[in-house]
């Protein structure tokens, strides 16, 4: 068996995973401040079928790209992971050409992978040729899923990403694999632990009250998908009175969820979540309610774009009002810059936010501690470590110095 990483290796972007000249585990890009990297030294002649663990752009935004370059095959994954890429990947598109950045391919491609795309229901075992898969809960974002494949006589588990936590909006991983014979784990987190989740929920809550006080704004910048859910079911359990707003892409994938009901935990806690919530459904009624105070939920999570810089741009000056991030800020994003030096870019403009920032630790990925945990239950006979910067690699491959382990470089091939 020969695995190819031509993604994901020894970094965070860009998940692309081949197996005998044959298989992919997932298409990814990497967004960085030049553009977009795809994968490399990938001949897509050959590639029968895809595997896709989950709907995130870098796990699955190399797909239009492959299909404009010959990638014509079934691609297996759940149905909430087929609506959400959807959404995803004509967005990517969408910004590309504002940004008169042409990124290879057109809309007709990405219809075309949609087409391709055949729905996997968790823990039922599919065959596709000579091969059997299984697609089992990974408690990441709806529908996610890491994929135990058995190819010629050997079992692989491929993680994609996990979570082992229990969220208000996901049940966390939901699966006991034993004795695999190749272990393919994401370690993202690989060197350090989370911070207690309730005792973070707690400090944001009484951040959010204490700016509120002081009759401040709450800006909230959420990931579209799970995180701004997320925070919505968290602010309805608690008694705040001020109006929730909600903007740019989370309302589109929020009603999606509500269909999906079967990929959420609660699609009723959801439900009654979203009633307290206002939509903003324009860029007018967006310009009216800016000027009100209240708490804005909105896209991009890391500052770099949608309807979050025009709430910025509003509400930067004022030192009563806050910025709330909620997940990880990129070197190079408008959010770790925030982070950092306390300015942020807008229309091309570095200006200095007056108020108050804060970051707090929300991941859909599992700590380190969970990692080690998961892969001594697992107990595989091969343990292959991915997207995780070095470091995180490292601290993980140190762990299990009693096994075969393996921590891929870009583009090298694991011959076992």
């Amino acid at each position: 068996m020969k695995i190819t990483f031509h993604g994901a290796a020894k970094e965070v972007g860009r998940s692309c995973i081949e197996i005998n000249n044959k298989y992919l585990l997932d298409a990814g890009l990497k967004i960085c401040e030049e553009g977009s990297e795809y994968p490399t030294e990938l001949f897509l002649d050959g590639i029968q079928a895809v595997f896709l663990s989950h709907a995130h752009l870098d796990h699955t935004g190399a797909l239009p790209l492959f299909n404009h370059d010959g990638l014509h095959c079934n691609i297996f994954c759940t149905k909430a992971t087929r609506e959400l890429t959807k959404i995803l990947l004509k967005d990517s598109l969408h910004i590309a050409l504002l940004e008169t950045r042409h990124p290879g391919y057109g809309e007709d491609n990405i219809f075309n992978v949609l087409d391709y795309m055949k729905f996997v229901r968790y823990n039922k075992i599919n065959k596709f040729g000579n091969m059997r898969f299984v697609f089992l809960d990974a408690g990441h974002i709806p529908g996610s899923a890491s994929v135990l494949l058995e190819i010629d006589g050997k079992s692989v588990l491929y993680t994609g990403d996990i979570n082992h936590n229990e969220t208000f909006l996901l049940n966390g991983l939901n699966y006991n694999v034993k004795n695999v014979d190749v272990m393919i784990t994401e370690a993202t987190y690989g060197d350090r632990n989370h911070p207690n989740r309730s005792k973070q929920k707690k400090q944001f809550i009484n951040m959010i009250k204490e700016c509120l006080r002081n009759d401040g704004s709450v800006l909230i910048p959420a990931f579209a998908v799970g995180r701004a859910q997320e925070i919505i079911l968290m602010l309805a359990r608690e008694n705040i009175r001020a109006p929730i707003y909600l903007d740019g892409m989370a309302k589109k994938v929020s009603n999606l969820f509500l269909d999906l009901r079967q990929y959420v935990k609660s699609e009723k806690s959801l439900r009654n979540a979203l009633r307290k919530v206002k939509y903003i459904k324009s860029w007018k009624q967006r310009k009216e309610i800016i000027k009100r105070k209240g708490i804005f939920i909105t896209t991009s999570g890391m500052l770099d774009g949608g309807p979050i810089m025009d709430y910025m741009k509003y509400l930067y000056h004022d030192p009563k009002n806050c910025i709330l991030l909620t997940g990880y800020q990129a070197e190079g994003s408008n959010g770790r810059l925030l982070l950092e030096e306390g300015a942020v870019f807008i229309d091309g403009m570095r200006l200095r936010w007056r108020g108050y920032v804060q970051k707090f630790d929300f991941s859909a990925h599992s700590g380190r501690k969970e990692l080690v945990k998961f892969i001594k239950n697992v107990n595989p006979k091969v343990l292959i470590i991915n997207h995780c910067d070095e470091e995180a690699g490292e601290s993980i491959k140190n762990e299990f110095k009693n096994k075969k382990v393996f921590l891929p470089h870009l583009d090298e091939t694991i011959d076992l």
